[in-house]
């Protein structure tokens, strides 16, 4: 992934970016705050976020449930778009595919989201789940941008 070349952005807002990195957890709400999900990096189309594979988050076979893989990438499909998209500007996901590849169990799950196609109204991100050094999860999806009203 990291070879193919990054969409040109009309705007890069660093300060959004080190606002996610920096007050992330006083913004996260539902489902991310219960996951405990962290943004560990953002740049320009790009972001880092993980979280610890707690037992609460084991299905009754011991593997981390795939709403919790799920959950996960939602978050960073649309969170990668906010330092690219104008200010007042909302991202929703419109659909997305995952591909669970291997089974978790224990310690960090990572998701690192690429932007890879994005216009005024449209992105589709690319998002790739580690665990443990190894490739859990593959993600594509649709994100809606709306503009703000003038």
């Amino acid at each position: 992934m990291d070879d193919v070349p990054l969409p040109t952005f009309d705007t890069y807002e660093p300060k959004v970016a080190e606002s996610i990195l920096s007050s992330e957890s006083a913004m996260l709400t539902g489902l991310p705050e219960y996951l405990g999900v962290r943004t560990v990096d953002v740049g320009p189309g790009t972001m880092v976020a993980e979280l610890d594979v707690r037992p609460e988050l084991l299905n009754p076979f011991g593997t981390a449930h795939g709403g919790v893989l799920s959950g996960l990438v939602d978050h960073v499909l649309g969170a990668v778009l906010y330092p690219v998209i104008p200010r007042g500007a909302w991202a929703a996901t419109t659909e997305f595919k995952l591909n669970l590849l291997a089974p978790v169990r224990d310690g960090v799950l990572q998701a690192r989201s690429r932007v890879m196609s994005m216009t005024k109204r449209t992105a589709v991100v690319r998002i790739d789940v580690v665990n443990n050094d190894r490739l859990v999860g593959l993600a594509q999806g649709t994100v809606t941008i709306s503009l703000p009203k003038t």
